[in-house]
């Protein structure tokens, strides 16, 4: 299998052990990625002018006939959200006209999608069996946004691929609330007490992990934890990983390959107990 790979800004900064861990994993599973050429921002930053933030997500998606993968929830959003609007022939015509390359149609996949499509086919790739890891699965806003690929009410795609993991998908009420990311800068009290109730609630459910696919969230619940137990005086002590740093740990990959380095609440205690209860059965 081959895909266009659409890494996003935050690969170069906050999100490196996302981008890290993706490659990573799709080379274990024997996908071959091919960055996109000089690719610019979804859009997301210019999301207050519709016109140009649909003109730079048509841009990345002009430049390859591939399906385009990419493990970001905002650059998968956006990119769906442009591409349906690109459907408008005026839209996509005003687009065009201001384009090296026309923009001809595209498929917008996340690394979620396509790893739970190989491992439901072939799992023998899992060397590392997550027997009885407790994961909650945390979604946040986008992944479900624009409709019509997961629901936006009750999702299951993550708890499946726990699953297929061999570990256990705690039941987390919490999963699809907003992380508090989008707010943090002009109500930053509102937003961390977000974080802390749905950190709280992982921690009530018997999380010992959470998994997200939106650098946003990851920041919010994982870059963040130090300062929401300062805020409320309660630890939590709960990593938070991306999909792509827990599917490699299960396929064998080792913590320098997925960036868990880059965590800020250390994912290698963890680590050591799936390592602690393999070596026991």
């Amino acid at each position: 299998m081959k895909l266009a790979y659409y890494p996003g800004c935050v690969s170069l900064s906050t999100g490196k052990e996302m981008d890290r861990s993706t490659r990573a994993v799709f080379s274990s599973l024997e996908i071959e990625l091919e960055e996109l050429e000089d690719w610019n921002c979804c859009g997301a930053t210019h999301v207050s002018n519709e016109m140009v933030a649909t003109g730079l997500a048509a841009r990345n998606m002009s430049q390859t006939e591939l399906d385009i993968v990419t493990s970001c929830s905002i650059c998968y959003s956006n990119l769906r959200a442009a591409a349906m609007k690109l459907e408008d022939v005026e839209i996509k015509a005003k687009v065009n006209a201001a384009l090296e390359k026309e923009y001809r149609g595209a498929k917008i996949r996340h690394a979620l999608d396509v790893i739970l499509e190989v491992l439901e086919k072939n799992d023998q790739g899992i060397v590392v069996p997550l027997k009885e890891l407790k994961v909650a699965a945390y979604y946040g806003c986008l992944l479900s946004r624009p409709p019509g690929v997961y629901s936006p009410e009750y999702p299951v795609v993550l708890e499946k691929l726990i699953r297929i993991l061999q570990a256990d998908a705690v039941d987390f009420r919490r999963k699809t609330f907003c992380c508090g990311g989008p707010i943090f800068m002009p109500k930053e009290e509102a937003a961390n007490e977000t974080a802390y109730r749905i950190l709280k609630d992982a921690k009530q459910a018997g999380a010992e992990v959470i998994i997200t696919v939106c650098p946003l969230c990851q920041f919010m619940l994982d870059t963040k934890q130090r300062s929401v137990e300062q805020r409320f005086g309660e630890e939590i002590g709960i990593p938070v990983l991306y999909v792509t740093q827990l599917v490699g740990i299960a396929l064998g990959l080792g913590p320098d390959d997925l960036g868990m380095d880059m965590n800020a609440v250390s994912p290698i205690p963890m680590m050591e107990r799936i390592y602690e209860r393999m070596a026991e059965q």
